[in-house]
């Protein structure tokens, strides 16, 4: 029987011992889990700039948006204040006070024997000054304001002659006359009424007539408007 002989088999032996070499496999795996822990870099760092990327159009989106409500808050604020002088001025419109619907009052007002000579009026007006709103530095809380008023006073003042038979003895109906019409017990309201400032002493007129002069008056229910 034939004895084989292999001459190689020490340097197998060698390079066997050569593969399996505990080291050499570190190495390897150790530059796979690098490459893996650079794909996996990689991987997160395109996640990131996707996210920066996404970050941005958001930011440019809320500057946009944010650009949109200032302008639309300062478009309500013009409006609200336009409103506002709109409601104003309607009100003044309708509420105004009119001299003419009082001059048809005062010619309807009649009593024989009494001539109304003069009839005076006074048409103030009175601003009152914005308070703002203020925070009470003791105790931070915030002090409502109170916007400012405008106050409209009216003074009206009926300066007659009384000639009739008994001078002076038709003031009380002249006066009666005035507060009893419809058009001053709507103007007046239940607070004010008419009275009589002054009764002169019977007297003797240009024309030979004896007379009584005399003054009456009344003050309008104030009102009062905001102002701004």
């Amino acid at each position: 029987m034939p004895l084989r002989l292999n001459l190689l088999a020490e340097a197998q032996a060698e390079e066997e011992l050569r593969r399996r070499d505990p080291v050499k496999r570190g190495i390897m795996i150790g530059i796979g889990l690098v490459i893996l822990v650079l794909l996996w870099a990689g991987f997160l760092q395109f996640r990131i700039m996707r996210k920066q990327s996404q970050i941005s159009e958001i930011e440019v989106s809320l500057a946009l948006q944010s650009k949109n409500f200032k302008k639309i808050t300062q478009n309500q604020k013009d409006l609200n204040a336009l409103n506002w002088r709109l409601r104003e001025l309607e009100r003044y419109s309708t509420n105004r006070f009119l001299w003419g619907n009082l001059l048809n009052a005062l010619q309807k007002c009649t009593v024989p024997g009494v001539q109304l000579t003069r009839f005076l009026s006074e048409q103030t007006h009175f601003a009152i000054e914005e308070i703002k709103p203020k925070t009470n530095n003791e105790t931070g809380r915030v002090i409502a304001g109170k916007p400012g008023e405008c106050i409209e006073k009216i003074r009206l003042q009926f300066d007659a002659s009384d000639a009739s038979a008994a001078p002076g003895d038709q003031v009380g109906n002249y006066k009666a006359a005035l507060a009893n019409s419809d058009y001053f017990r709507r103007l007046l309201g239940k607070t004010n009424e008419i009275a009589l400032r002054n009764l002169g002493a019977p007297m003797v007129d240009g024309g030979g007539k004896t007379v009584v002069l005399f003054t009456l008056d009344c003050r309008v229910p104030e009102k009062t408007t905001l102002s701004q």
